[in-house]
């Protein structure tokens, strides 16, 4: 009797894993999110954070920006640096910006570096707008193919796993919540990590480049603690961990359709 129960249990597993597909999950994810209609009318997203590393003891503040399809800022302090590191990247051109440093570790000079064409067309989707994880919001015209890969627990919650691959060819793996249509992890490349994370510039300053030495090695964004602002359920904490360094960010709030200051289109 017990065998019976298991095999019947084990093919109804089976048959809902089957049914699922990457329209069906990302569709409920858009649906816990406001739905299609909602995320779209996001013209403008703006939003504070702070990165925590413990083990260094150090905290740096971020704000990111974005204006739909036409900019993607994300800019943060420098605790060995006397001004703020940056990347910016409009409709037409993007730029990465490290500060002067002058540290025991050695100095640098403040170095302003413009996107190849290639380079800007792999991070333009960053200017999307349509909520949190915006490239899931009408994918398939922005150019990009989603794959249901299965089922993957995330801290014991069960999430059906969606594989997006970007037009430029870059991949992300969705890990979505069965319990509430959440995004509870992003498994992407380093270099691209670095960047959802806001750490790219920041990485460069600290001696160059970590993302790139760490090539195509995976690495998993966890994103928790869910709260609503102007109606839409944001996380406020993000993790990632980079060997034996935990880094957090705790996101303190958002902005929705609120007025972009000029500022952040400028470049030095």
């Amino acid at each position: 009797m017990k065998k019976s129960l298991f095999f019947i249990f084990t093919i109804c597993s089976f048959v809902v894993a089957k049914s699922q597909t990457a329209d069906s999950v990302i569709n409920r994810f858009i649906e816990a999110n406001g739905g299609k209609e909602r995320l779209n009318s996001i013209n403008t997203l703006q939003l504070q954070s702070v990165l925590n590393m413990e083990q260094m003891g150090m905290s740096i503040n971020i704000t990111s920006v974005k204006q739909k399809n036409k900019l993607f800022r994300i800019q943060s302090s420098n605790p060995m640096a006397s001004e703020d590191s940056y990347t910016c990247i409009t409709d037409t051109a993007g730029y990465s910006y490290t500060p002067a440093i002058n540290s025991p570790m050695g100095s640098i000079d403040a170095a302003l570096t413009k996107f190849s064409p290639e380079e800007l067309a792999e991070q333009q989707y960053q200017t999307d707008c349509s909520g949190f994880f915006a490239q899931l919001v009408d994918y398939a015209e922005k150019g990009c193919t989603a794959t249901f890969t299965g089922t993957e627990k995330v801290a014991d919650i069960v999430c059906d796993k969606v594989k997006l691959k970007t037009k430029s060819g870059q991949e992300m793996v969705y890990f979505i919540s069965q319990l509430n249509g959440q995004v509870r992890r992003v498994q992407v490349s380093a270099p691209v990590a670095m960047e959802m994370m806001g750490l790219s510039s920041m990485m460069k300053a600290f001696g160059g480049g970590g993302a790139g030495r760490m090539g195509d090695r995976k690495l998993d964004i966890d994103y928790e603690k869910y709260k609503l602002f102007d109606g839409f359920p944001f996380p406020t904490r993000q993790s990632i961990s980079l060997g034996p360094m935990q880094v957090v960010i705790e996101n303190s709030g958002f902005k929705v359709n609120q007025t972009i200051d000029p500022k952040w289109y400028k470049v030095k």
